[in-house]
């Protein structure tokens, strides 16, 4: 199971961090023989927050991305591009902005967001 959450660091949702973090630790806490359910952070995610969300939650989760793929300036294949490399990046620990460097569709996308949620399409 999965659950559909605001992301309170340069999402769009007006949701405090720390009760963001808690959802997270109790969908995550161990329950017996329940399995734990996946977090999905939500609302405004772009690639330029994506570090931000793997920093703070972890490699265990599901990103939910709408405007921040279909928003892209070169479209949602690009978009769709932009957000798998920034997940790259994150995971391998390397700096987004050097790793857009060398990944067309990513540093586009940090041009038009970087760290911002406005869609204007």
């Amino acid at each position: 199971d999965a659950i559909v959450l605001p992301f309170s660091m340069g999402g769009k949702a007006m949701y405090m961090h720390d009760r963001f973090m808690n959802t997270v630790r109790n969908l995550t806490y161990p329950m017996g023989r329940l399995k734990p359910t996946m977090p999905m952070p939500s609302g405004g995610i772009t690639p330029a927050n994506v570090a931000d969300i793997v920093a703070a939650v972890g490699r265990d989760i599901m990103i939910g991305s709408g405007g921040g793929i279909h928003a892209h300036p070169q479209g949602p294949r690009a978009g769709a591009r932009a957000l798998r490399q920034a997940i790259d990046a994150a995971v391998k620990g390397i700096n987004l902005q050097l790793y857009a460097k060398e990944h067309e569709e990513l540093g586009v996308a940090l041009g038009v967001w970087s760290k911002k949620t406005d869609f204007k399409i």
